[in-house]
């Protein structure tokens, strides 16, 4: 039986090329809500690095109920080979984490300009019928939805800086991140291979193999 309590789901690291994909889920009573609100929560892409953790530390200590699902590269890639598109991707995290969460109603962020398509995508891949609010910018809109936002934005900067500590700098991660790229490239010329962080299913890993254009087992880009 569903509880009382307001939920809201996020993610992070939908677009990078290097890390997992994060989703974030919280559950909170009503109370919590104006708790939070009045805290400063609010999308965490308006926020800091040093206000997201600051805050995030409050998300937890005031939710009922946290949730978390990373999908690794690997994971992301495996799914992507077998036809299945980011936002069915991003649908199996919400599901697994909303199943967890067993509010009453839920809020997230739409994946994509449809909320109502992924609204019922992710309906799919769930047992019962819940009270399911998908909206684009939902972040902005619904405390519940920044809370979750801003902690899977900073487990997300945490899994970047661990990577970092591992491999080098490589940037912030994303296609468009000239560093990102140069990281790529420069690993594969010194290693032959790319990291296991790295989603070999992007089309940035395609540019890299061109523009190195290297001769090696297919399974490197694989």
């Amino acid at each position: 039986m569903a509880s009382k309590h307001i939920a809201g789901l996020d993610e992070a690291g939908r677009g990078p090329v290097i890390g997992p994909l994060v989703i974030r889920g919280v559950a909170l009573s009503a109370e919590s809500l104006d708790e939070l609100s009045e805290a400063g929560v609010k999308d965490s892409k308006k926020l800091s690095s040093k206000q997201r953790k600051h805050l995030a530390g409050r998300i937890e200590e005031t939710s009922e109920t946290v949730e978390i699902t990373e999908l690794t590269a690997r994971t992301i890639d495996r799914l992507r080979r077998n036809g299945v598109n980011m936002n069915r991707i991003e649908a199996i995290g919400f599901a697994s984490i909303l199943k967890k969460l067993g509010a009453s109603a839920v809020y997230a962020d739409s994946v994509g300009p449809n909320p109502e398509k992924f609204a019922d995508t992710l309906r799919s891949f769930l047992c019962t019928d819940v009270d399911l609010t998908v909206e684009c910018r939902a972040d902005e809109k619904y405390v519940q939805v920044s809370a979750a936002s801003i902690l899977a934005k900073v487990r997300m900067d945490e899994r970047i800086r661990e990577l970092e500590e591992k491999h080098g700098e490589m940037g912030s991660g994303y296609p468009s991140d000239e560093q990102t790229v140069r990281f790529l490239e420069k690993w594969v010329e010194s290693h032959a291979e790319l990291p296991g962080s790295v989603r070999k299913s992007w089309k940035t890993v395609d540019g890299v193999k061109r523009d190195w254009n290297f001769c090696c087992p297919s399974s490197l880009f694989a």
